[in-house]
């Protein structure tokens, strides 16, 4: 039977490397109906399940051809035949064609010559094989390449040795180079930052590859340069290094003074130095932290000296005509640990020094001065050196420091009675309706009670007196305080272990209530007739007391109506069903006015409750993860639907409430932002009556005073304070063209500060 497949081939041999890698292959369809040809090439020794990849063929199958028509192929050899061992000379290629259809093959064969590795290499050169950079810095690696062979080369250029997230592009590089041609490649390495990029030299090397010929190298060097320096510092916060003590009472209890010589290098920040004086023959033992903020492997070795002259050796040298010298430091005075240390870039450590001097028994106080400066090489020391002086006074006799110590410890007994606040953390602070009065709980299971009083152009708070506390506030901190709002004579206090007091602030007395002990509160609300009060938990509950209930009982369990959220309520806010009637809640509106809560909690869910429907209302608020919360509410007293929400996430929103009761959809921030408090947790917000001013209290320790615009949008901000400690509660009242805020922190403090009403959108 003749043959219904014929196969030609473009050329019958074909040498490798030349430049025409490829041929072409027609196959005639020598049959009466259409067919399908496909392709594939072999060669005697390819290894068994070789990869087809070192060949492309176009197309990959052929179109179905009619009878007599012809289809054609392109093979493009990408690779020598994957022979095991490799190959080199003259080799036979077969070209296998096979049609299903028809259900026949054809074979061809075409003669494949491989060059051996006599080829000329190529040759591959540098302006320079030695770079150098700084941390953060581009650093251009050019490279130029020429294939001094008569073929058109296929190149891969690889650059090794460095790491490959510091190449922008990559370390890999594929170009066609043709005969005596040349080409310019760039590899562009940006260094990291310090902690990543340590000083020293990398090495590294350029390797371009082809298929004919053996791999051509260059080897180069990256020098990362030093960068940065030490810093260095003498901190007298602790006086024994295995008590922990606050720094607020190191101040009181250490006397050495310390200051501090700072270069006069333009980079070198201004330093302020704080001063001490010892009056103790103990020890004192300070902590000297050295930071290494550069990029290089630092050997640090701290030297001490005595630079002081004593009285003697000046008057000595004077009467001698000499140069007087410092006193000589022994070693029972001075004792450094450890006395070298190795810090890696960015790595910070601590030494102690001890100081113990030698208290003479007669004549006036001696001064001692020392003077501290790190060995290093390669970086600068920020500031180079640290000085301490230590100021000894003589014994005294005994009945005179038993005197000292007693007059001391009535002195800090008055200071502490009559100028110091709490003796834990301020969790809640409120004004009273007149903004006379502020009531403040705190951590140490107290109620203060504050008035305000002007001295001079400014008001203060004077503390008029402290609720007695009763066995339950013993046991546990105040969470929350609130005033109720009629006559402002009654409080109410929410408890860590579940307990709700009602304080009557003429006759000190207080009721409880409590529905489930250690069911932390964590706010409190009143109605606007003050007859009930809403309490929230951590349990998820929020609950509504009748507080007629209490009139003839000594204690009240049993609340009048309790709402499960299915999340930890951390606060809330009242607001209005009928914002044209403006006024609700625990503010002056009737009481027969439609009344909501705004209930916000754990995951950042935020919820509107209406008591006499009990019907709950989800306000689109921004996911939140289990540690996400929103930390505070409130509303405005004479603009009710006006919500202010804060989160620990460090935003801050500004809402309308209108439409969330009747179109969900359109109930989003009128403003919000999250750059108040450096993007850390806001823990407390207040609006004004008007709404036309928010305060914030975040944990940077700032409050933030914020100017509004009648559509809700934040105009500007004014920092009001700054403390060491996070802010835990605030609020905000205005008399007349004066802003009052109030907050407390984890300073135990309860501090007041006043600033102007200057707010053009609210005249």
């Amino acid at each position: 039977m003749a043959t219904q497949i014929l196969t030609q081939l473009s050329t019958q041999s074909l040498q490798v490397g030349d430049g025409h890698d490829q041929f072409e292959v027609m196959v005639n369809n020598l049959s009466n109906r259409f067919a399908t040809f496909t392709l594939e090439l072999s060669a005697p020794g390819i290894r068994p399940n070789a990869s087809p990849d070192w060949y492309r063929l176009t197309p990959d199958i052929s179109a179905k051809i009619p009878a007599g028509d012809q289809a054609n192929f392109i093979v493009n050899l990408l690779a020598l035949p994957p022979i095991a061992g490799g190959f080199t000379g003259k080799m036979k290629l077969n070209v296998n064609v096979t049609c299903l259809e028809l259900g026949e093959k054809d074979r061809q064969s075409i003669n494949l010559e491989v060059k051996g590795p006599g080829s000329i290499p190529l040759e591959i050169s540098m302006a320079t094989t030695e770079f150098q950079g700084k941390p953060g810095e581009l650093i251009d690696i050019p490279i130029v390449i020429k294939n001094c062979q008569r073929n058109t080369a296929n190149l891969q250029v690889e650059l090794t040795g460095l790491n490959q997230n510091w190449l922008i592009d990559g370390h890999k590089r594929r170009l066609q180079l043709p005969p005596q041609g040349r080409s310019e490649l760039l590899f562009i390495c940006q260094l990291p930052d310090l902690s990543e990029a340590i000083h020293g030299d990398y090495g590294f090397q350029v390797e371009a590859r082809q298929i004919q010929a053996q791999p051509v190298q260059q080897a180069a060097t990256l020098t990362v340069l030093p960068v940065g320096s030490l810093l260095f510092d003498c901190d007298l916060a602790t006086v024994n290094p295995k008590l922990h003590k606050d720094p607020r009472e190191m101040d009181e209890v250490d006397d050495v003074e310390l200051w501090g010589v700072r270069s006069h290098l333009p980079s070198s920040p201004t330093h302020n130095p704080r001063s001490r004086s010892t009056k103790a023959s103990k020890s004192k033992t300070y902590r000297i932290t050295l930071d290494n903020a550069s990029n290089v492997v630092q050997s640090v070795r701290l030297n001490i000296n005595r630079i002081d002259i004593p009285w003697f050796k000046r008057l000595q040298s004077f009467l001698r005509r000499t140069v007087p010298t410092p006193a000589r430091t022994t070693p029972h005075c001075l004792h450094l640990r450890p006395s070298q240390v190795d810090l890696k870039p960015g790595e910070v450590t601590t030494l102690a020094l001890n100081i113990k001097p030698k208290v003479p028994w007669w004549g006036w106080r001696r001064r001692q001065q020392f003077q501290l400066h790190p060995q290093l090489q390669e970086t600068i020391v920020d500031p180079p050196e640290h000085q301490i002086r230590l100021a000894v006074p003589p014994r005294v006799p005994f009945w005179l420091q038993c005197l000292g110590l007693l007059l001391m410890a009535l002195g800090l007994r008055w200071f502490y009675q009559h100028l110091s606040d709490h003796k834990g953390p301020v969790n809640s602070v409120q004004f009273d309706g007149q903004a006379s009065m502020v009531i403040s709980g705190s951590n140490d299971n107290t109620i203060g009670r504050w008035q305000l009083f002007r001295q001079l152009r400014k008001s203060q708070l004077q503390r008029l007196n402290k609720l007695p506390p009763n066995k339950a506030m013993q046991e546990k901190a105040v969470r929350v305080v609130h005033y109720r709002p009629r006559n402002n004579n009654i409080l109410a206090a929410g408890l860590e272990n579940g307990e709700i007091q009602l304080w009557d602030l003429l006759a000190e007395t207080n009721k409880p209530m409590v529905f489930q002990p250690d069911d932390r509160v964590f706010d409190l609300q009143f109605s606007a007739d003050s007859r009930s009060l809403f309490s929230a938990h951590g349990s998820g509950l929020v609950l509504r007391w009748y507080l007629p209930d209490l009139d003839n009982r000594p204690r009240l369990s049993t609340p009048a109506q309790q709402q499960q959220f299915n999340f930890a309520v951390q606060a809330m806010a009242p607001t209005s069903l009928a914002p044209e009637k403006g006024i609700l809640f625990n503010k002056t509106t009737a009481p027969e006015d439609p009344l909501a809560l705004v209930i916000g909690g754990r995951r950042n869910q935020l919820k509107l409750w209406d008591p006499q429907t009990d019907q709950i209302s989800s306000i689109p608020y921004a996911t939140g993860q289990e540690d996400n919360y929103i930390t505070s509410l409130d509303t405005a007293d004479n603009k009710p639907t006006r919500l202010a929400v804060a989160d620990n996430q460090g935003r801050i929103s500004l809402w309308n409430l209108n439409q969330c009761w009747t179109d969900n959809a359109n109930c989003s921030p009128t403003d919000q932002w999250t750059d108040g408090h450096q993007e850390r947790p806001v823990n407390a917000i207040a609006l004004t009556q008007d709404a036309c001013y928010l305060v914030s209290g975040g944990a940077d320790g700032r409050v933030i005073l914020w100017r509004l615009n009648p559509s809700g949008l934040v105009m500007d901000k004014k920092q009001i304070a700054k403390f060491s400690k996070p802010i835990n509660s605030v609020d905000i009242a205005q008399k007349e063209n004066t802003l009052a805020i109030v907050s407390g922190n984890d300073t135990h403090q309860v501090n007041l500060r006043q600033t102007k009403a200057d707010n053009p959108a609210c005249p």
